[in-house]
């Protein structure tokens, strides 16, 4: 009988949505063989994979996503972004002029900044790329009733009433993370009376691969260009930044009153838009756990870093933390080093906290910068975004921070084998 027949296993990833699926395939793709891996959900692996949100990944993804296997299963349902548009105006405006246009050809790769793909194409490509590998195991629908971290592994008990035992345990179960609250990692939190709204729209000109960044007074709205749809028209998806109470009265409306929330948004430049999916709310409160390793324990993901990103950044975030864990833990284990040692897991949380750190808060400067509608400091944004318009090496800065290839980048966001 061997070790993962016993429920003994290298890795047990609580959590088996983006963050922990990318993980357990990264190792996997890095190390083959080299892990005996678990991965627990606590839906079934179909409900895990069903989500109706896209999101933009970042080149740097991209090149994770492509050098574990992943990207060659799902680049002809990508939209790659070749350009960004950023405006900032009064929710009334009856046009919404761009202030800085960034694009593909400002970077030295003239590599696309991002590339836009439904979360329900992304998730089933994860999992296929796990399905039948003999050293992954799947506990699903299944969670974890309790833990205890020992010397020399981490013994955990399902609610199911199975019992496994692993070197090193990563929660990668979401900002309300059950793991996380098991161990005691106490978490900073900052409420908010925001809410995203996602939905998806039919749009009547071709967007041409640009991406719009509307900065509004109740947040941003952005517009994210989208492959064409079944019908071969134009879509888009929008993910939009509201106060909570107008977000209610906005939902409850019928489709009529929501498209012309969403037209007074959009601006002129798309045409008309149509209704393609039930627009859906999210919350947007921010949360931060101070620690993000223990001794055989770690968090990736929303477990470690929840927060208020612009446009639905937060999976890159996450993606970050699989590649920096990964490189961590594949390089320890060719060492013969415990792969569970705090000192080992402390190089992951070096690595990732300052990053995570200065992202959410710069972020939520940013946003509360561009969110204040009094026209004199509208007329000083303005101007300053108009003089990075026209300063090239500016531009070339803000593209490699959207493309996720600014600071420490780990071996595979930059699409290196480790």
């Amino acid at each position: 009988m061997n070790d993962i027949q016993k429920n003994r296993f290298d890795i047990v990833i609580c959590g088996g949505s983006f963050v922990g699926l990318a993980l357990a395939r990264a190792l996997e793709a890095s190390a083959p063989g080299a892990f005996a891996i678990a991965v627990i959900e606590q839906r079934t692996l179909a409900a895990a994979t069903a989500d109706p949100r896209t999101v933009a990944l970042t080149a740097s993804a991209r090149a994770m996503l492509e050098a574990t296997g992943i990207w060659q299963r799902i680049a002809d349902k990508a939209e790659p972004v070749r350009r960004i548009v950023l405006t900032d105006s009064a929710l009334e405006s009856p046009v919404r002029p761009g202030l800085i246009g960034l694009d593909a050809e400002d970077t030295p790769t003239g590599e696309p900044t991002a590339y836009v793909i439904e979360n329900a194409t992304l998730l089933p490509a994860l999992l296929a790329s796990l399905d039948g590998l003999p050293n992954v195991s799947f506990f699903a629908p299944d969670a974890i009733d309790h833990f205890e971290t020992r010397d020399e592994d981490v013994s955990i008990a399902l609610r199911s009433g199975a019992e496994l035992s692993a070197k090193l345990l990563v929660a990668a179960d979401g900002r309300n993370s059950a793991a996380r609250e098991m161990i005691g990692i106490r978490t900073q939190s900052w409420p908010s009376d925001k809410v995203g709204i996602v939905a998806t729209v039919g749009i009547e000109q071709p967007h041409n691969g640009t991406a719009w960044q509307h900065f509004l007074p109740a947040g941003p709205f952005a517009i994210l260009p989208m492959t064409p749809g079944s019908d071969g028209g134009n879509r888009a998806s929008v993910v939009w930044t509201e106060d909570a109470a107008v977000a209610r009265r906005i939902l409850a409306e019928d489709r009529e009153a929501v498209l012309a929330e969403l037209s007074q948004r959009f601006g002129p430049e798309l045409g008309a838009l149509t209704l393609l999916s039930s627009p859906q709310a999210f919350p947007l409160s921010m949360v931060l756990a101070r620690e993000f390793v223990r001794p055989r324990f770690a968090l990736v993901g929303d477990a470690a870093h929840g927060l208020n990103w612009i446009a639905g950044q937060g999976l890159n975030h996450g993606l970050k933390d699989v590649a920096a864990l990964a490189e961590t833990l594949v390089d320890a284990g060719r060492l013969g080093l415990d792969i569970g040692d705090v000192t080992i897991l402390r190089r992951y949380e070096r690595w990732r906290r300052f990053d995570v750190v200065t992202s959410a808060f710069s972020g939520a400067a940013l946003n509360a910068f561009f969110s204040n509608d009094w026209t004199g400091l509208r007329m000083l944004r303005n101007a300053g975004l108009r003089t990075v318009d026209g300063i090239g090496r500016l531009k070339t800065l803000f593209m490699n921070e959207a493309a996720g290839r600014t600071g420490d980048v780990p071996k595979l966001l930059r699409g290196e084998a480790l």
